[in-house]
């Protein structure tokens, strides 16, 4: 009886009251879908996650369909813009977007990966990885940054890069997985 109390009690408190506490987030998310994806529209959406990050330097765009997720995790400098339908997940060790960061659409980087128990993946506990994007680096549209990855100040990411091991300051990659383009 005590397990089914506690149980109940987990799923009130952790569940319900912490998902309420994102209930202004999401509102707020999906009236700056109204906003139409210009400079005016990035900037407003921007202005609403401010308050919900970690940190959050001036000038944040966000461009339409974004998700961020565990915000209270995600760190953002200067001018960073985040291009549309992209998908940033701070979960576990948090994400670093240093000023002027870039990020083209569908761009997808989250800071943990599934674990396995008793051959399922489903509630294996995870493991993670800050990810940190230096100054200045571009990453184009549909590159993917795996957790515990370090890309350097003015990094070029090409499209469809999935970016697995850290990338020294100026170089330019792509490829699956990625490989610099600098002989």
């Amino acid at each position: 009886m005590n397990v089914i109390i506690k149980n109940i009690y987990i799923f009130i408190v952790r569940d319900i009251v912490g998902s309420m506490r994102l209930i202004p987030l999401r509102f707020l998310e999906n009236f700056g879908q109204l906003f139409p994806e210009n400079r005016f529209g990035c900037k407003i959406r921007g202005s609403f996650y401010k308050p919900f990050l970690k940190s959050c330097g001036k000038n944040f765009q966000v461009g339409l369909r974004v998700k961020l997720q565990c915000l209270d995790r995600i760190e953002v400098g200067n001018d960073v813009y985040i291009g549309d339908g992209s998908w940033v997940n701070g979960y576990k060790d948090g994400i670093i977007l240093k000023d002027e960061v870039m990020l083209g659409p569908y761009v997808t980087m989250v800071a943990g990966n599934h674990g396995k128990i008793k051959d399922s993946y489903r509630f294996g506990s995870g493991t993670g990885g800050t990810i940190t994007i230096g100054v200045g680096s571009w990453l184009a549209a549909k590159s993917t940054i795996v957790a515990g990855v370090s890309v350097g100040k003015g990094v070029l990411v090409a499209a469809n890069t999935v970016v697995t091991k850290d990338v020294k300051d100026n170089d330019k990659i792509a490829g699956i997985p990625a490989k610099s383009l600098i002989k």
